[in-house]
């Protein structure tokens, strides 16, 4: 089920980053964009919001995760979010439909800051799968000279030498000492009822 929301989350991300260029306006088209073509780049924001939010929530209480956004795509996306409602307040007084206006300018704010919560959650998931690798690679450390257990604490000295033994024997030296062909043959089971 996880393998499938991961799937599904990718192809999401790809086509809503496929589309992104073409539907977010340059901030020239944005200075003389009507309020139709504003609702519709809102859509678009959401759109992308939705994306990234799966993205996390796949992420949410997973030891390890390979997340499909970055904070600087995120902050990225703020910024510009931040740099329309500057725009739409300056615009604000001269709109000729100034309650569609103000709904529009509305859709902005609650998208960035819908955004900055998706940032926040981001840093934390990042901040606690940061923190979990360091400890995967501090258990991993190849220099690290105790074992997982005390071999001191063993009671029987056969089974420490025998450890010990094992450990100084290449691969190569460990043979199987069973013959298959000394095995006896195994009768067959009637399976019919």
């Amino acid at each position: 089920m996880l393998k499938i929301i991961k799937t599904f989350v990718y192809f999401f991300a790809v086509l809503v980053s496929v589309n992104v260029s073409a539907a977010i306006l340059d901030k020239e088209d944005v200075a003389q964009a009507d309020v139709s073509m504003l609702q519709d780049e809102t859509t678009v924001f959401q759109s992308i919001g939705l994306g990234i939010a799966l993205s996390i929530a796949q992420c949410e209480g997973i030891d390890l995760c390979s997340l499909t956004v970055e904070e600087s795509e995120i902050q990225e996306l703020i910024n510009t979010l931040d740099a329309r409602i500057d725009s739409l307040v300056l615009r604000q007084e001269e709109a000729e439909d100034p309650v569609d206006f103000d709904k529009v300018l509305t859709a902005y704010i609650s998208e960035r800051d819908n955004y900055t919560t998706h940032l926040e959650k981001l840093k934390s998931i990042t901040s606690t799968l940061d923190a979990d690798s360091s400890l995967l690679d501090d258990s991993l450390e190849l220099g690290s000279e105790e074992p997982d257990f005390p071999v001191e604490s063993a009671s029987n000295e056969e089974l420490l030498d025998y450890l010990n033994e094992l450990e100084s024997l290449d691969d190569e030296e460990l043979v199987d000492d069973e013959d298959l062909d000394d095995l006896p043959e195994l009768e067959e089971i009637d399976s019919t009822p």
